[in-house]
C-alpha cells in the first residue's frame, strides 16, 4: 500500500499530515522517501497529491478524487501564487534570472511566465528551495504557491526574510488528491476523516476547511494557461 499526502508536508506540519493518515485505521506510515512520480506509478497507490498539470502533461496512472479548500483568498478549491523578488516593486525587476520548484508546476513555472519573463531558469526541485534562491541572489524571482507561503510566514517567518511579495497570479484549481486511475474508493474515506473534529487542530495546521468532489475536466484551464506561456519555456525544459 502506497500513501503520501506530499505537496504541502512542510516540516511543521508533517504531524497534521501523520495525523490524518492515522485516523485512516489503516496502520503503517506515509511514504517520504520514493519520489513523487514512482508512488503515483504504484500498483498499490491508494493516496497522493499533484500538481493539476502534473494531471495533464505527465503519463502517471493517476486521476484527480479531491480538491482541497484552503484558508486562502480565493474562491473555494481554488488558489493562486506570489510573485516574489528582492527587489522593491514589479516595475523594477529587469531580465533575469527566474527560480521554479518543477517544470511541471503550475504554482511555480505557468504562474511566473504569466507575471514576469525571465531570461533564464534555475529549476530548484521545490517552493522552499526557490524561496532559498531568491534570498541567497542565484535568482531574481520566483513564482510561490500562497499554501507554501502562508505556512512558512505563520510557522518559519526566517526563511522569507528579506523578500517581498510584488505580484499575485489569477487562481486556478487547488492541488488535487489523486489515485489510481479507476479506483477512487479513498477519496470517500479521506472526505470523512476531515469532517472529524478531533481532526480540527490538524486541518487548522494545514490550512485546510474542506474537500471537494472533482475531475480531471476541472484541471482543463490549467493545460490552456500552460500552452498560453509554452512557447516561453526553452525547449530543453519543456515536458511536451
Amino acid at each position: 500500500m502506497t500513501a503520501s499526502f506530499p505537496w504541502y508536508d512542510l516540516p511543521s506540519v508533517q504531524w497534521a499530515n501523520d495525523a490524518l493518515w492515522a485516523a485512516t485505521g489503516l496502520g503503517g506510515a506515509l511514504d517520504r522517501t520514493t519520489p513523487i512520480v514512482d508512488q503515483w506509478c504504484c500498483d498499490d497507490l491508494l493516496i497522493s497529491q499533484s500538481c493539476g498539470l502534473d494531471l495533464l502533461i505527465c503519463s502517471a496512472p493517476i486521476e484527480p478524487v479531491l480538491r482541497p479548500v484552503f484558508a486562502l483568498d480565493a474562491p473555494p478549491g481554488e488558489y493562486f501564487s506570489y510573485l516574489v523578488t528582492g527587489t522593491a516593486a514589479q516595475s523594477a525587476l529587469t531580465k533575469g534570472v527566474g527560480a521554479v520548484n518543477s517544470m511541471s508546476s503550475h504554482s511555480g513555472l505557468v504562474a511566473l511566465l504569466e507575471l514576469w519573463m525571465p531570461e533564464e531558469f534555475l529549476l530548484t526541485g521545490s517552493h522552499r528551495a526557490s524561496i532559498a534562491a531568491v534570498r541567497e541572489g542565484s535568482a531574481e524571482c520566483a513564482a510561490i504557491d500562497a499554501v507554501v507561503w502562508h505556512l512558512l510566514q505563520r510557522d518559519a517567518p526566517e526563511q522569507l526574510q528579506g523578500l517581498r511579495i510584488v505580484g499575485r497570479s489569477d487562481p486556478g484549481p487547488a492541488p488535487p488528491f489523486v489515485c489510481r486511475t479507476g479506483d477512487r474508493r479513498f477519496g470517500k474515506v479521506l472526505a470523512r476523516i476531515v469532517a472529524m473534529p478531533d481532526l480540527q487542530p490538524a486541518l487548522d495546521a494545514l490550512l485546510l476547511r474542506d474537500l471537494l468532489d472533482t475531475t480531471i475536466s476541472t484541471y482543463q484551464p490549467l493545460f490552456d494557461r500552460y500552452e498560453r506561456v509554452r512557447s516561453a519555456i526553452p525547449e530543453r525544459l519543456r515536458l511536451q
